[in-house]
């Protein structure tokens, strides 16, 4: 199901966005009803559009600007979305369970204390390995970072030509971009450290999030 009407209003706002005239509030304010729309592109690309929530037009990369100008097409044409189930690793939450067991029989065994966090240590390591192991290995598509969320080169061609579509320009970033990009980039490595460490000391909460994880779902775009 296409709604037009809903595709062309997000559409716009995402080149209010481009423009610097709008910000992550006008993002949040529409994101909770495009998530509920029957028309499923709208849910994958508000979906995609959080990823860039907390990014001002200015600090995109050409990477972040040509990902937002395929979801533009993928607005302006007639192209479907579907999911569909990807492989998944079953045989981990056996393994996840039984962590999850000797973490409790520790806990039991040596009390609340400080040093159970040491005994969680190797336990954590684990965990962490057993996290990348679940997630699914899906198939590098070739040109895949050019032409996501669209299969191939050949099924963006026809989204463009059916939507006549018109590519708008990546503005050269400034050094003021540059520096503010770099900042970002380093509180984000700080964070990712930071939950490294949660997990290694308490791999519990990871480990019941991978006991009960369901299957995950891929994004297939229908060209039209």
């Amino acid at each position: 199901m296409i709604d037009r009407e809903k595709r062309n209003q997000l559409a716009a706002l995402i080149r209010r966005y481009l423009n610097g005239k709008a910000d992550a509030a006008d993002f949040e304010k529409c994101q909770l009803e495009n998530y509920i729309s029957a028309d499923q592109a709208i849910y994958h690309v508000s979906l995609e559009l959080s990823y860039y929530s907390e990014k001002t037009a200015s600090t995109l990369t050409k990477q972040d600007w040509d990902s937002i100008q395929r979801l533009l097409l993928l607005l302006d044409s007639n192209s479907t979305v579907s999911w569909q189930a990807a492989p998944y690793r079953l045989w981990t939450q056996p393994v996840a369970e039984a962590l999850l067991v000797t973490c409790l029989v520790i806990a039991l065994l040596t009390g609340f204390t400080l040093h159970l966090f040491l005994y969680f240590i190797p336990i954590g390591l684990a965990t962490i390995l057993l996290a990348l192991l679940q997630s699914p290995s899906s198939e590098v598509r070739p040109f895949e970072e050019v032409v996501s969320p669209f299969q191939s080169i050949a099924d963006l061609g026809i989204a463009y030509d059916s939507a006549n579509f018109v590519k708008q320009r990546y503005p050269a970033p400034s050094i003021k971009n540059n520096n503010r990009s770099f900042l970002g980039f380093l509180r984000a490595d700080v964070s990712i450290v930071f939950v490294f460490l949660l997990w290694i000391c308490m791999p519990p909460f990871l480990l019941l999030l991978l006991c009960w994880l369901g299957p995950e779902y891929e994004v297939q775009v229908h060209p039209a």
